[in-house]
């Protein structure tokens, strides 16, 4: 189950976790609740973005790193996730991506560095294309991605697998079938607490959320190969099945990429590895913002 604490805390602390910052919500048009943590008062703001099945608790590791007085966070819980409400809605990603919008425009923010992990990934590129002037830089950690072929056999072949992998998660067999999915994106060293991070999130999502947010995240219009402009750093991993020609791929999506490929990690590299994430993260966003001025507000 999701923590949702309601500690009060008068600044950013590295000797204490994500978890202690106090909870904030935001209503959306439906009268459902959003919910959200933010640490910081810096000048310039990063939003992170879990995966399927996760919470803002994935992040632990980039709050504490990151815990400064220049620096701003923004941790989300999507629609349907964490302790976010689930409305009786389409879990679509202009739907996730409109509530990212909502919590910038509550906590007043604009021109973000976005950084989103697995589903997360997808949901940030569509903020990127819906609302674009809440994001000046993105860093997709291992990202879900959908290439639909134009040949008509090969689309045919792939729409099948798509669909299959969709279906997963509908029905009775949910539950299974997710905490199989989980075991299947452990790398050779995922430490034995980010599996038990991944098995106590991911298999409790709903059957109704599960199985609207994978039949949605895939759907066509959503991947039509569309550029993104912005800075962006990708970061993957071999482990999690990506394409061979994986940075080719990259380089036909964005047009300002900085692009690392592990082949030692599981699926939550930010997790794994914090210390690398951090640093290339960091790195990033300090020279883009000398060629950004928009990161600074």
């Amino acid at each position: 189950m999701a923590i949702c604490a309601t500690v009060l805390l008068t600044s950013c602390k590295k000797d204490v976790s994500l978890a202690d910052l106090p909870s904030h919500y935001v209503t959306l048009d439906d009268g459902s609740k959003v919910h959200y943590k933010v640490c910081g008062e810096g000048s310039i703001t990063l939003m992170f973005v879990h995966g399927f099945g996760c919470d803002i608790n994935a992040w632990d590791e980039q709050y504490k790193g990151f815990c400064n007085d220049t620096i701003r966070m923004i941790f989300v819980d999507l629609p349907g996730y964490g302790c976010s409400e689930s409305p009786d809605t389409a879990y679509t990603l202009h739907f996730f991506a409109d509530a990212l919008r909502r919590v910038a425009d509550t906590v007043g923010v604009r021109n973000m560095v976005l950084v989103g992990h697995s589903l997360g990934t997808a949901v940030c590129r569509q903020l990127v294309f819906d609302y674009p002037i809440y994001a000046s830089a993105l860093c997709d950690i291992d990202g879900v991605y959908c290439f639909y072929p134009k040949d008509a056999a090969q689309r045919a072949a792939y729409d099948k697998q798509i669909n299959s992998f969709v279906e997963m998660f509908h029905g009775d067999q949910c539950k299974t079938n997710i905490e199989a999915f989980v075991l299947s994106l452990q790398g050779p060293f995922t430490p034995q607490e980010i599996t038990d991070y991944a098995l106590g999130t991911m298999p409790g999502t709903s059957e109704r959320v599960a199985y609207s947010t994978m039949k949605n995240l895939v759907d066509p219009d959503c991947w039509t190969g569309e550029k993104i402009n912005i800075p962006t750093l990708i970061v993957c991993t071999r482990n999690s099945g990506i394409p061979q020609n994986n940075r080719q791929l990259m380089d036909e999506l964005y047009n300002n990429a900085t692009y690392l490929e592990f082949d030692n990690t599981g699926h939550f590299i930010m997790m794994e590895d914090p210390a690398i994430v951090n640093d290339l993260l960091e790195r990033c966003y300090e020279r883009w913002r000398k060629t950004q001025p928009r990161l600074l507000k």
